[in-house]
């Protein structure tokens, strides 16, 4: 039996939202993505990810070192400029907006809030957004060595259907609803260093990851879940929760990428690759480039969710580098009491806010270990085909915990323009698929991509992922 609000929530709609605030905190802002933290270069997307085996010179370095050691088309590699920026969720669409957006959906006898908690996913709502930026001139490769740099900037926020069914009116007698919260965001400059070793047709190959954290905010995972139960036959709510939110504008951290290849005599390429080896950053751990930021880009960061795409004033933080340790407990807080009294939400939940300063604020934060396989083979001198398999430990970052296939072709009848397709199945997405292209003049490449994911038009699609790349190389091996 579903325990009817509509009435109750359209009489005290502000009383609402600040209870909901609590639980929200950072969930709802700019939607955001799939492919974690280093940039990926226009012709990865534009294969689906398929590009474990085939990568070259300092493309290598973000999907499998080992490939550097193999005789490439140019000697050099120099990264001119390029982006990476993708946005994906597995429920919002325009055609969602079209649907729900600034609709009432009490209204009808509350037929558009059942369709639309029916639409819900089931296993959650996932927002991630991701932008990759590589600095120019300091990307390159020379021979089998490679160094690069990027700036790196990723969300990644979960809110469980336990706890939307509870935002959105979805009560159910005695049901206990898990208000579990899953937010990350971070910005981070990284710094790798990349060498492949050559064994007659096995390579070997590794990278070095140095990563300085410029900005981070998020729930610590020990600490981002409540528990909220309706008795119904009563009319009463009890419940409590935990959630431990942390900034930082300072942080250091390490890494280690290894990676395996083999050329096959017919033309079979393989690649393996465990990317994030013992990965993690230090937060409020000195280093120096952060330090003279100041709070500046966590600021910025925490600007996109005051007055972002979707905007919440009410949040009142800061955003400088404070941690902040919210508790609630409700006991047997009638609904008239909760919805339709002049009571506050603080009078239901209590909150305590830490302020410590030293090594009592310092965190880690672990990014996910990932595994990465593939093989490709040239078909004809016009065409290749690849394929990958790859998987996360972990969902966080921007990865999923699942394994993900994809498969790409590219057809290069004209050589200066390559057409690039792929299909990814898997991940937070869902599935993709990616269309893109080049223009390739001598020493100079550009090369653009762009991918759609669940929805084959733009109305239907919840998550869009575009890339661009321009290199120059040097000469070209005979």
């Amino acid at each position: 039996m579903k325990f009817s609000i509509p009435q109750i929530i359209i009489r005290n709609r502000e009383s609402l939202r600040s209870g909901c605030l609590i639980l929200l905190m950072m969930i709802l802002c700019p939607l955001g993505c799939l492919r974690a933290q280093t940039p990926a270069h226009a012709r990865v997307v534009a294969l689906g990810g398929a590009f474990t085996a085939i990568p070259q010179g300092v493309f290598s370095v973000s999907t499998n070192p080992a490939n550097l050691a193999f005789p490439s088309a140019y000697s050099t590699y120099f990264y001119l400029g390029g982006l990476d920026w993708q946005m994906t969720n597995n429920f919002y669409s325009l055609l969602t907006s079209a649907q729900y957006g600034g609709k009432d959906l009490t209204a009808d006898d509350g037929r558009l809030q059942e369709k639309f908690i029916d639409d819900l996913p089931k296993n959650g709502w996932r927002m991630n957004t991701s932008f990759g930026l590589p600095i120019p001139i300091i990307n390159f490769s020379i021979g089998n060595k490679a160094f690069t740099t990027n700036v790196l900037y990723v969300t990644d926020y979960y809110i469980s259907k336990p706890a939307l069914d509870i935002v959105f009116g979805n009560w159910q007698k005695n049901v206990a609803y898990e208000t579990d919260l899953r937010i990350d965001a971070m910005t981070a400059i990284e710094y790798a260093y990349s060498m492949g070793i050559p064994y007659e047709n096995i390579a070997f190959g590794f990278s070095l990851k140095y990563i300085q954290g410029l900005g981070y905010y998020g729930l610590d995972p020990k600490h981002n879940s409540g528990l909220i139960e309706v008795d119904t036959a009563r009319f009463v709510l009890t419940g409590s929760g935990d959630y431990l939110f942390r900034e930082s504008n300072t942080g250091m951290g390490i890494g280690v990428d290894l990676g395996i290849s083999y050329r096959d005599k017919s033309g079979l390429d393989l690649g393996l690759c465990i990317q994030n080896i013992g990965a993690n950053i230090k937060w409020n751990k000195s280093a120096l480039f952060s330090e003279s930021m100041g709070t500046t880009i966590l600021e910025l960061m925490g600007g996109q969710v005051k007055s972002g795409l979707i905007r919440n004033t009410n949040l009142d933080l800061p955003f400088e580098g404070e941690s902040y340790h919210y508790q609630f407990e409700i006991n047997d807080v009638t609904m008239s009491e909760f919805f339709e009294g002049d009571s506050g939400y603080s009078h239901f939940f209590s909150s305590k806010k830490e302020i410590s300063s030293g090594d009592s604020l310092v965190f880690r934060t672990r990014l996910p270990l990932v595994l990465r396989v593939g093989l490709a083979k040239q078909m004809r001198p016009d065409l290749l085909v690849s394929m990958d398999f790859s998987t996360s430990f972990q969902d966080r970052f921007n990865y999923h915990k699942g394994w993900c296939w994809s498969i790409g072709l590219e057809y290069s009848y004209l050589p200066k323009t390559p057409f690039r397709f792929g299909l990814a199945l898997g991940g937070i997405g869902g599935w993709e698929i990616a269309l893109g292209s080049g223009l390739h003049l001598g020493f100079a490449h550009l090369d653009w991509a762009i991918g759609l994911q669940q929805g084959l038009w733009l109305h239907t699609t919840k998550g869009i992922h575009f890339a661009v790349s321009s290199y120059f190389t040097g000469k070209r091996k005979s």
